[in-house]
């Protein structure tokens, strides 16, 4: 399906200069990049269609057959785990008339299409076309039909896809955030049932800029976060070519944590150094996972988008299996989980205001502050891929940085 960025979009991108800049001569993002149809449409293909994207954990498929869907805009894909024990992301599409061969979850020798019964094997090679012999022999047909397969790359646990097959390998641009979360044992992890939130009315960028930045928690969280005040917040020289935006915040004491006393609601991770202890830290490998490191627990968070106001997010707890073992377990984990969910509250009902907020034509492009240092670096990140992919189309920014100024 062809695609040429309209005007209208190369406009919006003439706009960004400011918001690329770490100084205080900053300023938010251009509103349309949030509530444009056009530009959410430029995304798909510029962001979208040419980078790494988290679609969920290992653990959802720990066995061979294992199986989930998820849709990434109008692609419904399958995450499997083959008899080899290796994970592949497949299309859900039938390649004979365009039914779904599968949907949900579970556990199957392969996937068989209900309409004609054209079947697949877990790695998406077509196993049998009935009556397909008549028209073509089966070896050019499953070389033709079979489910397409997408580039896919394991990194701590995390399944990431690319659409694009030329895609560089993720796990080097990742290398800050990685040498930050070794001691955190993410492969060793035992994940919880996660939680799906749906109908968010706002936009994707908003939920991954509601997580990075700093400066709002000693505000909309007040109480509940006291103990990682925004003044304790660090930051992230960021390099064009990093693949995560991340920041540090460090604790008012030792093992500190989201719970009614603010202490970690269990030990912390045995292999944390003491002060990996005492802060945390928040990172965002975008466009679609933002995660949490604290002393006891790692969070995260999967986002879907639906349409340029309108996500799906899915959100996660990780544990050590010793933690998990714990005989009061169970009553621990309930608060542990409350508290997180207290938090995300207060975000979700931000982030819907903001996202109403930006369609007014009042709205203006406010100055960044000093703690919010995460977002000049996220939309540097964001204007790169813009940038390369509209340069296909002849464009080329008609803007000059503004010089950094401390």
């Amino acid at each position: 399906m062809s695609y040429k960025p309209s005007a209208t979009v190369f406009s919006i991108l003439d706009d960004l200069g400011p918001s690329l800049i770490e100084s205080k001569e900053a300023r938010s993002m251009p509103p349309e990049v949030y509530i444009a149809e056009e530009f959410f449409e430029f995304e798909k293909q510029a962001i979208y269609g040419k980078s790494w994207l988290c679609v969920g954990r290992q653990e959802q498929v720990p066995n061979p057959g294992d199986y989930y869907s998820i849709a990434i805009h109008d692609d419904p894909l399958l995450v499997t785990r083959d008899k080899k024990g290796e994970i592949h992301v497949i299309s859900a599409v039938c390649q004979h008339r365009g039914h779904l061969v599968a949907e949900g979850s579970g556990n199957c020798k392969n996937f068989r299409c209900p309409l004609h019964w054209w079947t697949y094997g877990l790695d998406g090679e077509l196993v049998s076309a009935p009556e397909m012999i008549r028209i073509e022999p089966f070896d050019i047909l499953r070389h033709d039909h079979s489910l397409p397969h997408l580039k896919t790359e394991i990194w701590n646990g995390f399944i990431f896809v690319n659409f694009d097959e030329n895609a560089e390998p993720l796990a080097p641009t990742l290398t800050k955030l990685d040498e930050e979360m070794k001691n955190y044992r993410l492969n060793e992890l035992v994940s919880m049932p996660f939680v799906d939130i749906d109908n968010c009315e706002w936009n994707w960028k908003i939920m991954i800029e509601s997580s990075l930045e700093p400066y709002h928690t000693n505000y909309l969280h007040k109480g509940p976060h006291d103990f990682a005040p925004s003044q304790l917040a660090g930051f992230v020289d960021f390099d064009e070519d990093d693949g995560q935006i991340m920041h540090p915040t460090g604790f008012t004491h030792m093992d500190a944590g989201f719970s009614p006393d603010m202490t970690a609601n269990f030990p912390p991770i045995s292999t944390l150094t003491p002060e990996q202890r005492q802060k945390m830290t928040i990172a965002s490998v975008p466009p679609m996972l933002t995660l949490g490191l604290m002393p006891d627990q790692v969070f995260w968070n999967i986002i879907l988008p639906q349409g340029p106001g309108k996500i799906f997010f899915r959100s996660g707890l990780m544990y050590p299996p010793e933690t998990v073992a714990l005989p009061d377990f169970e009553e621990r984990y309930k608060q542990a989980n409350d508290s997180i969910q207290e938090i995300n509250e207060q975000d979700l009902a931000a982030n819907a205001s903001l996202q109403k907020g930006l369609k007014s034509q009042l709205s203006r492009r406010g100055r960044y502050a000093a703690l919010e240092r995460t977002l000049p670096q996220l939309n540097k990140w964001l204007a790169k891929r813009y940038f390369r992919y509209a340069e296909q189309f002849g464009y080329k920014p008609d803007f000059a940085v503004p010089a950094e100024k401390a």
